[in-house]
């Protein structure tokens, strides 16, 4: 009886078994199914994502205008229009450039990337020369945030007003006040010697600055360290200079009186340079 009574709970035990078994194997198998679908409908998406990005054609710059046919005089403003063109019709965003007298001969941004396909140009003494002006746009989907997907140029003329080149009648010349290192002489030879200079200009034009050095590197020639620039700061890498003793110049000037190749004003600082402490 003990005996007939086990083997039917053994049976039962396999009965109950097999079918919990089977439960398990079917929830894997709907589990799987349901895993494999939703990864499937995932990669999907950036898939289909990215193949639209790339039929997404990059915007092409088509002109750029300005309000006033150059040359003009130095002191006027000159309004720049871009015109830019994108197949899908996306949003386009603008940033102008300039290359020219005021920043060293050198590619400034002169706004901020923006909707504004427009930029208003306010010239003055110097600017006077040659001038590149670079409109430059993106859509945000092709380059990164400092790149561009397509640009065009045009070149402007600035020439001298009346009163300018010389005249002190009408401006008043800048005048430097201080030139100041971060650094005091003397310093061993590999130092950076980072100099900032301030000056003021009586009619609040805009002042240029150019640092020029003479010493044992420069064969006691004096030699332009820096472009003319609006920035008043030039930091001195010494660690390929020779040790000895330098003259350190720094010019001014705002496009009404002196030259590029001169200055309105300047001061000079002398700086020592050692060896492991040992002047050559």
């Amino acid at each position: 009886m003990n005996y007939e009574k086990e083997r039917s709970y053994c049976k039962a035990f396999l009965i109950s078994a097999l079918l919990i078994a089977l439960f398990i194997g079917s929830a894997q198998a709907i589990t799987t199914k349901d895993i494999i679908f939703a990864r499937s409908a995932e990669a999907t998406k950036p898939i289909s994502t990215a193949v639209s990005d790339a039929m997404n054609q990059a915007p092409v710059a088509k002109g750029l205008t300005a309000d006033q046919e150059g040359p003009l005089v130095a002191g006027s403003s000159v309004t720049w229009t871009g015109d830019a063109f994108d197949s899908e019709g996306d949003e386009l965003y603008y940033q102008f450039w300039l290359n020219g007298p005021m920043t060293g001969n050198a590619w400034m941004p002169m706004t901020t990337w923006s909707k504004n396909n427009t930029w208003t140009w306010e010239t003055s003494a110097i600017d006077i020369g040659i001038n590149v002006i670079d409109m430059r746009i993106r859509d945000g989907r092709h380059q990164p945030p400092w790149g561009h997907d397509s640009h065009i140029s045009a070149e402007y003329v600035i020439s001298e007003n009346v009163g300018m080149a010389g005249s002190s009648k009408s401006n008043s010349r800048p005048t430097l006040i201080s030139m100041k290192s971060d650094k005091q002489s003397p310093q061993d030879k590999g130092a950076k010697v980072t100099w900032t200079a301030k000056a003021t200009d009586p009619d609040k034009d805009t002042v240029l600055y150019r640092y020029v050095l003479k010493g044992p590197s420069t064969e006691e020639q004096w030699q332009p360290m820096t472009d003319w620039t609006t920035n008043d700061v030039w930091t001195w890498d010494t660690s390929k200079s020779k040790a000895g003793i330098y003259m350190i110049d720094v010019w001014v000037r705002d496009g009404y009186h002196a030259d590029i190749d001169n200055w309105d004003d300047s001061k000079r600082a002398t700086f020592v340079l050692m060896q492991k402490g040992i002047i050559m």
